[in-house]
């Protein structure tokens, strides 16, 4: 019976020790294939949290799934990562999978800190652990910090199976830090993109709202424009523009050079000075610009940033300047040849006019006299022309009504021809501040124009309204008043080309033309304090739009010149430098029946009236010339004489009949005026005003 249990019991100690070892070789089998498989999960992981890198997700997206990657292989309930706050010792939670609420799990460190530990139920613990086990409420845990990048990967688990394996294994290193790397890689690589989509944010934000005109191009394809470069380019919206080729939108004479420019910028890396070119719009047009082609990277690709400013109003500023320049050029000529015409004109006329008067009209030489009258007349008409180029010359201006004076003007133009007028104002139409004789000027010329434009026929138009206050806003002229006319034709038109030129002096188209009719118009415009535009299309007609200063006053009457002379009486002093002239005006004065004195310049005038004071034989009026070479002129004149006797009855007297001083006379102390040529009937009328009536 004894020999019975012991071999019982000697089998059964045989077999435990054989199930012992047998259990101990699963569970080492077990262990070997939960390693194999965890390396090949691990290879899994790299590979699975490396794709997060090029998927387009958000960084805490990215966080939690690289969590849940991580932890479909790990013997772990819960993870975390933590990263430096403002690059502090302290690091916060920043992404976490399997916790309620770590917000407030702050893990401070310090310089002895370790950067990688575990625990399990085997570790000894330590105060870094309590602090650890208190942050991700786990009592296991596996730490890896990577101290340059200030990112730590925490992983936790609340249990262990004795039976199997402890939660966390020395082993398990390997795996976590090849995994806190990965994530690294993709944590600044997702912000590097991110700062670049921001940096690109500002960029395209700042381009949108320039005022100037941006254009990026790549590989020859424009890719961006903003919106000053729609609208130069004259695109509603970027879908019109973006995607064709940048060398579309430069204008043909430009194209080799520009291409030039674009190829430098592409080799060198360094940006093309700034230039001026012209770019293409959409409807074909070109627009003068001012731009400077810069390197730039666009989705890493080589490109070319174009910022360019639309210069072709101020390129119509100096078209502008220029024309006034030649005008006042020629003025500076005119002005000089007019004045010394005036004053040989004034002896013509004032001889022509006394021999009418001792001549009877029914005299053979009386007809002479008239022809020859006419003609003086006209040649002063010409000089009356060439003073509206003369620098600084001013209109006489007087409200007048437009109506009339356009009517009368246009009438004798056309009259006889096949050319019908039609004149139409607004019935509110306020009166104009114009020197009439300059309007019937501007008016002739523009329907003598018409009329050679339209040989067969057509109508002629002139309407008259009040300006809106938008137009003259937008012209960018004086805020006051203005009457607006518009004066159309219907004839062949004007060529787009000559148009900015029309009004230089001297240009014409015309065979047997001057080249002075617009030039003439556009200065008596311009010294108006108005602006003229001119729209034309051929075969349809052209159309002038004309901007004059307008008044609130009534309007006054036109004063023609008195068909009678009435005699007077008193004692003239008259100053002029040209011996002719103080001849026939004193012949003329003398007519009148006044005795006259004359004086060459100021200075003798001046000794003459404080001589003539101390006599008791006192000047009833002093008639002065405004300009003496050399010597004390008019303006300066009648000033010392109203300080030596403030009842001075000065009359200034001119061959610049639009001087500033002409047509502010009474601003310099003058109390009448009288224009160079003047006649007998004309300079009677003149003293009458002054002196009062005869």
């Amino acid at each position: 019976m004894d020999s019975i249990h012991r071999e019982r019991d000697y089998y059964r100690i045989h077999c435990d020790d054989l199930g012992g070892k047998v259990l101990r070789l699963q569970r080492e089998l077990t262990g070997m294939q939960t390693t194999l498989k965890r390396s090949r999960t691990a290879t899994s992981l790299i590979l699975e949290t490396y794709r997060l890198m090029n998927e387009d997700i958000s960084m805490e997206d990215m966080g939690r799934r690289f969590l849940q990657v991580f932890l479909s292989i790990m013997w772990a309930d819960r993870a975390m990562i933590l990263r430096s706050k403002d690059g502090s010792h302290i690091l916060e939670p920043q992404h976490y999978l399997g916790l309620e609420n770590p917000g407030t799990s702050e893990l401070e460190l310090d310089h002895e800190f370790p950067e990688y530990m575990f625990f399990n139920s085997r570790s000894e613990p330590s105060s870094e652990t309590a602090r650890i086990n208190e942050c991700i409420d786990s009592p296991y845990f596996i730490w890896m910090y990577d101290r340059k990048a200030g990112v730590a990967l925490l992983i936790g688990n609340s249990t262990e199976d004795r039976n199997f394996r402890l939660p966390f294994m020395e082993g398990d290193r390997e795996v976590v830090e090849s995994a806190l790397g990965v994530y690294v890689d993709i944590a600044e690589r997702k912000e590097a993109e991110r700062a670049l989509r921001k940096s690109e944010g500002r960029y395209r934000r700042l381009v949108q709202s320039s005022p100037e005109s941006i254009l990026v191009s790549s590989d020859g394809i424009l890719t961006l424009a903003n919106r000053a470069g729609l609208r130069l380019l004259g695109a509603d919206s970027a879908d019109q523009v973006i995607g064709r080729t940048l060398l579309e939108f430069v204008c043909p004479d430009d194209l080799s050079v520009f291409q030039m420019m674009i190829d430098s910028v592409l080799e060198s890396g360094k940006e093309v000075p700034l230039s001026e070119k012209r770019l293409r719009r959409l409807d074909g047009n070109c627009v003068d610009v001012e731009l400077v082609v810069i390197p730039f990277a666009s989705q890493d690709r080589p490109a070319v940033q174009i910022v360019a400013l639309d210069i072709s109003e101020r390129r119509k500023m100096e078209k502008e300047l220029i024309r006034v320049e030649k005008i006042e050029s020629l003025g500076v000529l005119a002005g000089g040849i007019a004045h010394d015409f005036n004053n040989i004109l004034t002896g013509i006329l004032g001889n022509i006019d006394l021999a009418k008067i001792h001549i009877d009209p029914d005299h053979d030489a009386y007809s002479y006299l008239e022809d020859a009258d006419t003609a003086s007349r006209r040649a002063r008409d010409l000089t009356h022309k060439l003073l509206t180029f003369a620098k600084g010359g001013f209109p006489l201006r007087r409200t007048l009504n437009l109506a009339e004076i356009a009517s009368d003007s246009v009438g004798f133009i056309l009259s006889g021809s096949k050319v019908k007028f039609n004149y139409n104002e607004t019935a509110d139409l306020l009166a104009a501040d114009i020197d009439a004789v300059q309007f019937r000027q501007v008016i002739e010329n523009l329907a003598i124009n018409a009329q050679q434009a339209m040989p067969d026929g057509g109508v002629f138009s002139i309407t008259a309204e009040n300006a809106r206050e938008d137009d003259i806003i937008a012209l960018q002229l004086p805020e006051k008043l203005y009457i607006k006319l518009m004066v159309c034709d219907q004839g062949h038109g004007i060529p787009r080309e000559y148009l900015p030129k029309i009004f230089d002096p001297y240009f014409t188209t015309k065979d047997n033309g001057s080249g002075l009719g617009l030039a003439t118009t556009f200065s008596i415009i311009k010294k108006h304090g108005g602006h003229i535009s001119v729209d034309s299309e051929r075969g349809v007609g052209t159309t002038f739009s004309i901007y004059i200063p307008a008044s609130e006053e009534d309007p006054v009457e036109t004063d023609d010149e008195p068909d009678e002379l009435t005699s007077g009486n008193g004692y003239i002093l008259l100053m002029d430098d040209e011996k002719m002239v103080r001849e026939i005006a004193m012949k003329m004065l003398t007519k009148l029946g006044f005795r006259v004195a004359v004086a060459c310049d100021g200075q003798e005038a001046l000794d003459m009236y404080r001589s003539s004071m101390s006599s008791g034989d006192e000047f009833d009026a002093v008639i002065m010339d405004l300009t003496i070479p050399g010597g004390m002129g008019g303006q300066e004149l009648v000033k010392k004489l109203l300080e030596l006797d403030p009842n001075t009855k000065a009359i200034v007297a001119s061959g610049y009949s639009n001087d500033p001083v002409l047509a502010g006379f009474k601003t310099f102390g003058f109390r009448g005026r009288i224009a160079k040529p003047f006649s007998v009937a004309e300079l009677s009328a003149c003293l009458q005003h002054v002196l009062g009536p005869f």
